[in-house]
């Protein structure tokens, strides 16, 4: 069975799909995977320490319940970001 596509790295990425906008999409996500997974850590150590601290009580960020207004303000920065995430799928170029 002969493969088509090099997977050598000489210099540059491994490819793991014959398409190259498939091998960056795979970049992308996974770059995504790994910030959220640094932020996700972040927020988990400052909870912990707030509650360590005494400044929350265990499961008091859970019950936390946004006013109107910022309720508002974090659904047009969740949109924000979903029209990011989705133009930047549009900028990659069809074989």
């Amino acid at each position: 069975m002969t493969d088509a596509v090099s997977r050598d790295v000489k210099g540059g990425r491994a490819a793991f799909f014959e398409n190259p906008e498939s091998d960056r999409l795979l970049a992308m996500l996974m770059q995504l995977v790994t910030e959220h997974w640094a932020l996700r850590e972040r927020a988990m150590v400052l909870e912990n320490l707030l509650v360590d601290k005494g400044v929350l009580s265990a499961g008091e960020l859970d019950d936390y319940r946004a006013d109107a207004a910022t309720d508002a303000s974090w659904d047009a920065l969740s949109f924000e970001l979903i029209q990011s995430v989705i133009e930047a799928g549009r900028n990659i170029k069809n074989s």
